[in-house]
């Protein structure tokens, strides 16, 4: 009997490591095929494809609710104005920073279900979120990607929770003090509050708000798939 736990606690490291070698492995190569200039011209796309849909949204629920009824020619310009002024700030923004480029990893669809965490890389054309943490790491540009596509920016790491907001400085300048490899995000596993790196071959997660930070291992282990 003893035996046997022996050779299942084994397979068990044994699996974990490979799993956890073949997820650096992944995330290594999609490092290396990236084109920053090519991704950054693709953000900025990105960005005025979004722009362009919350433009329309907002004109037809003006037309809709406007009592002046301003002509659609005249209100159609005004956010095409709009949606270039905007995608030009973003555009000089974005440029002039200096970011980071933070992978998103994915919970792997098929784990869920059987109540356990793997990570895979997003492997969608935009799969990089942007952070410039500026000056002594009070926040500079922050830029995310959802489902392949541009989703928000701000000055700072975006959140709603003030504890988050407050520790967020403090624990990405511990983790960039490390010299890690990479740095990834999982909006998966405890939204904002989760940031992950690589470093010596490992990867870490660090929960912001707790100040804790674990083996990616050994994370799975504590805190399964539910909280």
């Amino acid at each position: 009997m003893k035996r046997i736990v022996a050779m299942l606690i084994v397979n068990v490291l044994i699996f974990t490591n490979i799993y956890s070698e073949n997820l650096i492995w992944q995330i290594d190569s999609v490092y290396q095929s990236i084109d920053t200039v090519a991704y950054i011209n693709n953000m900025i796309l990105s960005c005025e494809d979004n722009l362009t849909k919350s433009a329309k949204e907002m004109e037809d629920l003006e037309l809709s609710f406007s009592y002046k009824r301003m002509s659609i020619d005249s209100l159609h310009k005004y956010y095409q104005h709009w949606i270039k002024e905007r995608c030009d700030e973003f555009s000089v923004k974005i440029n002039k920073s200096r970011p980071i480029y933070v992978l998103n990893l994915l919970l792997n669809k098929d784990s869920i279900k059987k109540g356990k965490i793997v990570l895979e890389v997003d492997t969608n054309k935009l799969n990089f979120n942007l952070f410039d943490f500026g000056k002594n790491f009070k926040g500079n540009l922050f830029v995310y990607v959802k489902n392949g596509k541009y989703s928000e920016h701000d000055t700072h790491y975006i959140t709603f929770s003030q504890q988050l907001g407050k520790n967020a400085p403090k624990v990405f300048r511990k983790i960039m003090r490390k010299q890690p490899k990479y740095i990834l995000y999982c909006s998966e596993l405890e939204g904002m509050n989760t940031i992950l790196y690589v470093l010596n071959d490992k990867i870490y997660v660090y929960r912001i708000v707790q100040l804790k930070e674990y083996e990616l291992n050994d994370y799975v282990k504590t805190f399964g798939i539910s909280r």
